[in-house]
């Protein structure tokens, strides 16, 4: 069974690469952003992601604790269809703080995925980081 551990939640003014990313009109859109490292089923950590997502979206997300779901399940708690993903894909070599998370050397080979998930109406409500083991 996968296991995820949030290690991190701040929620903030979104910053000039989320507001790009996102597609914000609002210079001031409040973002929740979430770094959390998934485990596989021996409870090895297999990838780091760092996730951004729109709060207007979310009403009250903010105030929840809890761990936070991936996008799908996300979405269907708050009646949102999602429509498109564009995401990212390549090879880098891992940082010292994701190698560290990962529990592998800095400068291995990690798989970089970068998505971006919209809604049916075209609206950018997700931004996600993550560096995956090989």
């Amino acid at each position: 069974m996968v296991r995820i551990a949030q290690i991190a939640r701040t929620i903030g003014t979104a910053n000039v690469v989320e507001w790009a990313k996102l597609a914000l009109a609002d210079l001031r859109a409040p973002v929740l952003r979430v770094t959390r490292l998934r485990h596989d089923d021996r409870d090895r950590p297999v990838a780091l992601e760092t996730v951004v997502l729109v709060l207007e979206h979310f009403p009250g997300l903010e105030a929840n604790g809890d761990v936070i779901p991936d996008i799908c399940g996300l979405a269907q708690r708050y009646g949102l269809s999602l429509l498109r993903t564009a995401e990212r894909v390549g090879v880098v070599a891992a940082a010292g703080d994701i190698a560290l998370h990962l529990g592998i050397a800095a400068g291995t080979k990690v798989l970089k995925l970068e998505r971006v998930v919209q809604t049916a109406a075209g609206v950018p409500i997700e931004w996600r980081v993550s560096f995956n083991r090989l």
